[in-house]
């Protein structure tokens, strides 16, 4: 298998602890070990989820872990709202679930189930704030087993739901969708949309700003996936001008999205944002680009931007190998992990987020892809970046300061360690992001945990429009349980005012224990918590900031060392100039395709002086190769080619 290591070789100087226990700098990305970082996993679209009920006490778990640790001061408050037995809360992507309305109540969802699989009641589970929580409900909204609720309030006060059919028995499915005229308050009606969908996003905008937009996938959660106007999992585009009453656009495709130019779209690999009339969407998937549509005339017409590209158009797991430079060997390739978020600031302009991944097709006949989910790191991009490709905002935080990610195994969502995005933004245009990442910490070894390292919730913010962030700061509180907890699935509303409020998924084991094939589904079953955490926006003022992983905004201009490699492509020579900007020693290494070292040379660099290492390559196998150097822990790639 060839593996490149563009996310592997940032090895950097280790993250140092602040005075508040639940931040840290995560100014550099620690490494993992060859072994852990480069696992490949099957990975199969639309896989059934059943797997027998259990049960797991999430308070014994918690008693148990606080005997022998000490509670810790924290500004945020959390307040657990709601339970489930059911633990997925998405395949990839978050819901819409959460909203703070303009009189400080906030609408909550999630999906609930009270009894163990195959979790027949499963539903739509709800609170309201209004200077209290409600109690935690026992009962869904729908009359029909469902899941996926997505909520939003719009300018009239009502209350907007739609969630997916999931019938015990394969059938017809059909998209949920319930409503109630004052929030907070008053029976729901609920009723099928006649949309045959699944998985899907929801929010309210437009000028009577009562106008809802609707994306889901096509596939009915069924097994083998029924085609959609030529697409395995075609993205549907609906829209209700007037509320949910009747539906304009039923189950349309977006020009730049049909089959033309995608197969298809996995569940959950999308994400949707409106302000006013413009809505943005945003797509992504192990074999397609990381992709923005986006419409300024309340969905009648779209525009589109390639964020990331997926190498190979059209992409088919069945028929093709995973082979970018037609050798006819397959080769790993850097893409996205379908965990997509899109957030659009008051000027309109979108703001895209992503986690990193390899993925890998050496067999076509396994029915489905190779991913590594030990790949590591979260993009952004924003359309102030143009042509300019996505950097890396937040990694796993190095707490020990070694250089070295020490987790071994975690709990599976068939993301980056680093995931789950979901923004956010106040009066001030202040980007405010909750992602899922790994913790380095204490992993449980017997039940619940099963040896297993824990994720927790963090957020970061930028105060400029994204050129910046500070953070993170850890929210799933490791100083109260000594990291013996399992903090997922966050989502905050969108609008920020002097908090953030975030809903996120806690309990005691890791993953979600959904599943056939689950690895998980032995050790995290039963109840979970859904939690509200309510954060002070000035509890980010004095954290760390940084421009992107690898590079803090004092770092920026005040590199090292530089590296140019030239000529590239190269035949029999190539150069490594090296330029410092202090006396210090220079290892350069040169790693092949499939992370193996091929050479190193060690130079003693002067300050202002640039030094020129030549490299005779004419013994090298044509191919991709990445040549680094590291100066006192500061580490810096560029790709080679050789022919």
């Amino acid at each position: 298998m060839k593996k490149h290591l563009l996310f592997s070789l940032a090895i950097g100087v280790g993250a140092s602890a602040l005075a508040q226990t639940s931040a840290y700098s995560p100014m550099t990305k620690p490494g993992l070990p060859a072994n852990v970082a480069n696992k490949a996993v099957l990975y199969k679209k639309m896989q059934p989820y059943s797997i027998p009920g259990g049960n797991s006490s999430f308070q014994d778990h918690v008693n148990r872990a606080k005997e022998d640790s000490k509670p810790t001061q924290k500004a945020y408050t959390v307040a657990t709202i709601g339970t489930s037995q059911y633990q997925l809360q998405t395949n990839a992507s978050i819901c819409n679930r959460i909203v703070l309305n303009s009189d400080g109540t906030i609408s909550a969802t999630w999906t609930m189930a009270q009894t163990a699989s195959p979790w027949n009641d499963r539903g739509t589970g709800y609170n309201y704030y209004n200077t209290t929580w409600g109690a935690a409900p026992t009962t869904r909204i729908e009359a029909t087993r469902c899941g996926w609720p997505n909520i939003a309030v719009g300018a009239n006060g009502a209350e907007y739901l739609i969630s997916h059919e999931a019938l015990a028995t394969p059938g017809t499915p059909d998209l949920l969708f319930s409503k109630r005229a004052t929030k907070g308050t008053g029976a729901w009606t609920s009723g099928g949309t006649g949309i045959a969908d699944t998985w899907p996003r929801m929010v309210v905008g437009g000028a009577n700003g009562t106008t809802l937009h609707v994306i889901a996938q096509s596939s009915g959660a069924t097994t083998p996936v029924t085609p959609y106007r030529g697409q395995d999992g075609a993205l549907c585009y609906s829209r209700s001008l007037d509320g949910g009453v009747t539906w304009d656009k039923v189950r349309t495709i977006i020009p730049a999205l049909d089959s033309s130019n995608y197969l298809g779209f996995g569940g959950d690999s999308y994400a949707i944002d409106v302000k006013g009339d413009t809505v943005a969407i945003v797509v992504g998937g192990f074999d397609v680009d990381v992709a923005l549509v986006k419409s300024i005339d309340n969905g009648n017409t779209w525009t589109k931007t390639i964020i990331k590209q997926f190498p190979i158009p059209l992409f088919d797991e069945p028929t093709m190998l995973s082979d970018v430079d037609s050798d006819g060997i397959a080769d790993t390739i850097e893409t996205n992990d379908a965990s997509v978020a899109v957030l659009l600031d008051a000027q309109g302009k979108a703001h895209v987020f992503y986690g990193a991944m390899r993925m890998l097709n050496d067999d076509t006949s396994d029915g489905g892809v190779s991913y590594f989910p030990g790949t590591d790191g979260l993009m952004y991009w924003n359309e102030n970046m143009g042509a300019t490709p996505p950097k890396m905002i937040a990694a796993a935080v190095d707490i020990d300061g070694d250089q070295v990610l020490n987790v071994a195994d975690w709990g599976t969502y068939q993301t980056s360690l680093t995931s789950h995005p979901n923004a956010g933004i106040d009066a001030q245009g202040r980007i405010y992001l909750a992602y899922s990442s790994i913790f380095e910490g204490a992993a449980e070894n017997g039940s619940p945990g099963d040896g297993k390292s824990y994720r927790h919730t963090y957020l970061i913010r930028s105060s400029d429009g994204g050129a910046t962030w500070c953070g993170p700061m850890d929210i799933t509180d490791p100083g109260e349980l000594i990291g013996l907890q399992e903090g997922v699935f966050a989502a905050i509303a969108k609008d920020v005012d002097g908090f953030v409020h975030v809903v996120q998924q806690v309990d005691a084991a890791p993953g979600h224990g959904i599943g056939t094939t689950n690895p998980d589904a032995g050790t995290n079953t039963g109840s979970v918590n859904i939690d509200y955490v309510k954060v002070p926006v000035t509890d980010f003022d004095g954290l760390p900031c940084y421009s992107e992983i690898g590079v803090g905004i004092n770092e920026a201009n005040q590199s090292v060392a530089t590296i140019n490699v030239y000529p590239n492509p190269a035949n029999e020579l190539v150069n490594v100039l090296l330029t410092s900007t202090q006396k210090a020693n220079a290892v350069v290494a040169i790693y092949n395709a499939i992370g193996q070292k091929v050479a190193e040379y060690n130079n003693n660099l002067l300050a202002g002086t640039s030094a020129n290492l030549a490299i005779n390559t004419s013994n090298y196998h044509a191919g991709v190769y990445f040549v680094t150097v590291n100066v006192n822990g500061k580490v810096s790639s560029q790709k080679l080619i050789i022919e």
